[in-house]
């Protein structure tokens, strides 16, 4: 050290992590991702065709006969977190593994139980975990695997939920004719098992990087640098230039640490410059804003609103309506192809238009909702199919867009972990939901119209809630623009009075 300053060699080390591949592998990783869908959501959106079996061999009010579904539901969005966690530590191949032993033991357990409890804890707690984790670690490995083409992918993969109710139904309606409840149950059960196949499809991206390293040394570099958290300066204290950085990080020669310093030296006569690398966005600054908030909010109100449809569609038919059991199964193979027709050509649409998402998603939302308290309004078997055709459309463009729509708020970085916390909110909508639908069943003279109202009108509101995002983002770029302006005027009044 002379006179305050330093004369050092260090190590610049330059790290380009690998890019997702957007093709090659990834596709197979969505057809994995599409099968695990058709199986996990397949088996839990259609238990409202066990809803009639259960009352009858159970002898079980509405309300309790629900909370079959709504254990699974809650269980399939609440295990988020879970899900988010165990991708991080063992990868999604072992979740989705896991998760599939998980859905199939539970659906064998409720094929012997002896109680409607017994079956609420089987095929709806146990087997909504395991979809829960089967659902999560595929829509996470499929992210992971494209940038580019994310929404596309994201779309294909996921429209494998459409595709397995427009399958399950029908097929669950024909092996209680032929094998009763209990056998249904236990070919479910089978059925999940598969899962395990395609779970070990589910490969992570590559982590190869370019390291390229040289060697440099830097003289007298002065000892006053101010480093701390999110501020960017020069040496001499003056503000930092973005445009000259070359993001390489230092190590120095004796340490194994880099430094956070990153320098942008074009000559060694000129003045070195420091900055601070950004702060990788964690999930405790997510929860500190405002639009993870407003996401949860909507997916609270998005989940209860589709309780209706998915629970209730079913008996409303057959109970309200008067449809034969096996006619009102196929109005949920119809909801099935419209949900993979949604997923899909929303996908595509999302991919193509990437700055129209967030409007498209409220839109869709908004959509169903209405569609679903203006339901009540038709009495026939083609009015029901209609409605399935809508609702089946908006929610599987809410499936196709809500996944790209947060990587673009959030990032990819924490996508798992978020996706998951988001989940925790879809959970509590769907635990609440079918129960309080069954009592109100019951107290209007077991009929459906009052759900599909409420739950049409709190849907409606979900998806406006999302135009709030723009909305307060243009607010607070107006505040930001004004306080520029101020600091402008201040300075030049300052000026002018020197």
């Amino acid at each position: 050290m002379r006179n305050g300053r330093v004369s050092q060699e260090r190590v610049a080390v330059t790290i380009k992590p690998a890019e997702p591949p957007d093709g090659g592998f990834g596709w197979v990783v969505v057809f994995a991702t599409f099968m695990q869908h058709v199986i996990s959501l397949g088996v839990g959106y259609t238990l409202g065709v066990y809803y009639p079996s259960l009352q009858e061999d159970f002898k079980s009010d509405a309300s309790t006969t629900a909370w079959v579904a709504a254990a699974h539901l809650a269980m399939l969005f609440g295990s988020g977190p879970l899900a988010g966690w165990l991708v991080t530590k063992i990868g999604t191949a072992a979740v989705s593994f896991l998760g599939s032993i998980i859905c199939g033991v539970g659906c064998i357990i409720a094929a012997y139980a002896p109680s409607i409890l017994v079956v609420i804890l089987g095929i709806g707690a146990f087997s909504g975990i395991g979809t829960g984790l089967m659902f999560l670690s595929a829509v996470t490995a499929v992210t992971r695997w494209f940038s580019k083409k994310r929404a596309l992918a994201t779309g294909l993969a996921v429209c494998g939920a459409g595709f397995g109710v427009f399958a399950f139904s029908p097929l669950v309606r024909l092996l209680i004719v032929h094998y009763e409840r209990p056998g249904a149950m236990l070919i479910e059960g089978g059925l999940a098992f598969n899962g395990c196949i395609f779970a070990l499809l589910l490969r992570p991206v590559p982590t190869r990087r370019k390291v390229t390293i040289k060697r440099r040394t830097v003289e007298h570099l002065p000892l006053k640098v101010y480093v701390g958290p999110h501020k960017n300066v020069n040496a001499d204290g003056s503000p930092y230039s973005p445009e000259s950085s070359n993001g390489e990080l230092l190590y120095n020669s004796d340490e194994t640490k880099p430094l956070r310093e990153v320098p942008t030296l074009t000559s060694m006569s000129k003045a070195r410059r420091v900055s601070i690398l950004p702060d990788v966005l964690t999930m405790r600054s997510a929860l500190s804003n405002w639009i993870f908030w407003i996401f949860a909010a909507n997916q609270f109100l998005t989940f209860y609103s589709a309780s209706a449809p998915l629970v209730f569609l079913y008996n409303r038919a057959v109970r309200d309506l008067n449809i034969d059991k096996l006619d009102a199964a196929f109005i949920l193979s119809i909801m099935g192809i419209f949900n993979t027709v949604g997923r899909l050509g929303f996908g595509a649409l999302g991919n193509a238009v990437p700055r129209s998402r967030l409007y498209l998603l409220s839109a869709n939302i908004m959509m169903y909702g209405a569609a679903t308290a203006l339901s009540v309004l038709g009495q026939s078997y083609w009015s029901v199919c209609l409605y399935a055709a809508v609702f089946g459309t908006g929610y599987g463009c809410m499936f196709a867009l809500t996944t790209v729509v947060l990587v673009d708020f959030f990032g990819i970085t924490i996508f798992g972990p978020l996706y998951g916390n988001i989940g925790v909110f879809r959970g509590v909508a769907c635990l609440i939901g079918p129960p309080l639908g069954g009592w109100l069943v019951m107290e209007f003279g077991n009929s459906h119209s009052f759900v599909f109202v409420l739950t049409g009108i709190l849907g409606f509101v979900g998806g406006f809630l999302l135009l709030l995002i723009p909305i307060g983002r243009r607010m607070g770029a107006a505040r930001r623009r004004k306080v520029v302006r101020d600091e402008k005027d201040t300075y030049r009044l300052e000026e002018l009075g020197q």
